[in-house]
């Protein structure tokens, strides 16, 4: 697959997480994955992370090392982050 291609699909992932397993973006990016085996290799090691991450221990990030990472992956400030019910 082109690498272009992986990267708007990659982009598409991110604007549109949170969809039903069932719509068309999934069902779109379901293909995509098992025709690609770079992506492919991306979305296991995804898969692994947040199985890692679901198993630890839920705690609150300082404010300072949140407001570093936001900032290192170009996510905005804090005041743009949905808050958690």
């Amino acid at each position: 697959m082109a690498r272009e291609t992986c990267k708007k699909i990659l982009k598409k992932i991110c604007a549109e997480a949170g969809k039903r397993e069932s719509s068309p973006f999934c069902m779109e990016v379901r293909r995509h994955i098992e025709s690609c085996p770079d992506c492919r290799i991306q979305a296991a090691s995804l898969r692994g992370t947040l199985e890692l991450y679901w198993c630890l221990e839920r705690k609150e990030v300082p404010p300072d090392v949140s407001a570093r990472l936001r900032k290192a992956l170009n996510l905005g400030n804090d005041q743009d982050r949905p808050t958690s019910s």
